[in-house]
């Protein structure tokens, strides 16, 4: 999804809408659903206006609502078909969108992804491009990062949202994961962000070490197996640089 700032220079109010409408549904075709306070936030608006923008894109069938049994059924939003008619015929791919309410409905991983979401949010005037999870297209054996997002200057860098902390053996395989991809130019940077401090400072602390356990997930089976071998991080020029780590509370979003 290309980030398109809004056009303070429109003055008519079926402009206005139609610009709204369109970065909302963009929104809703990238990351398959959102709150409406995050998406208010996207197109600036306050809490009076955004009530009524919203209620006229349920009323007008382009977004349709729904409630999720992981968050105490908590209301959110998707596109409805009239919605991915909008966007094709603003010339978007929806060959990925979802519609289908029973399976958002019922999504386990509903906050995590709302946390990347706002983390997107939080960095839109820093990058010109963002592409969530699994519109990501990297080589098969890489695993694929939570979003990864453009810069102006044409650099790529991925985003890790951990909610909670995984357990050590994963760690090593993201950190390592991650350096493969680096190491093979498919994006310049990787941000790991944390809704828990101990938990940075946790993966920091790992991260820090002189040397990495190396570890591999056994495709069949999933197992990991622990190999004989190490990683010096430090033998990577400027591998350590290339990883960010940064405390960011969900509730502070």
């Amino acid at each position: 999804m290309l980030i398109e700032s809004r056009d303070t220079s429109l003055k008519y109010p079926k402009a206005i809408k139609e610009e709204k409408t369109r970065l909302v549904l963009d929104w809703l075709l990238e990351f398959r659903f959102s709150s409406i306070d995050l998406l208010a936030k996207r197109i600036g608006s306050n809490a009076v206006n955004a009530n009524r923008f919203f209620n006229a894109l349920l009323s007008d069938g382009v977004i349709q609502s729904f409630k999720n049994v992981h968050t105490k059924n908590e209301r959110y939003v998707m596109l409805t078909s009239a919605g991915l008619a909008y966007l094709e015929v603003q010339g978007r791919d929806i060959s990925k969108a979802t519609t289908r309410v029973q399976h958002l409905g019922r999504y386990s991983h509903i906050i995590h992804d709302m946390a990347v979401q706002y983390a997107v949010l939080n960095r839109l005037d820093q990058f010109e491009e963002v592409v969530w999870d699994r519109h990501i297209d990297l080589p098969e054996h890489q695993e694929k990062p939570d979003v990864i997002m453009r810069s102006p200057r044409g650099y790529w860098v991925a985003l890790e949202y951990e909610r909670w902390r995984k357990d050590t053996k994963r760690i090593y395989i993201s950190f390592m994961n991650h350096s493969a991809a680096l190491e093979a130019k498919l994006y310049a940077g990787v941000f790991y962000l944390f809704d828990r401090a101990a938990d940075h400072l946790h993966y920091k602390k790992l991260f820090d070490g002189e040397e990495w356990p190396r570890y591999k997930r056994e495709r069949k089976s999933g197992r990991i197996k622990h190999l004989d071998s190490t990683f010096k991080p430090d033998d990577v020029k400027n591998l350590r640089k290339c990883f960010v780590f940064l405390h960011e509370p969900v509730e502070q979003q």
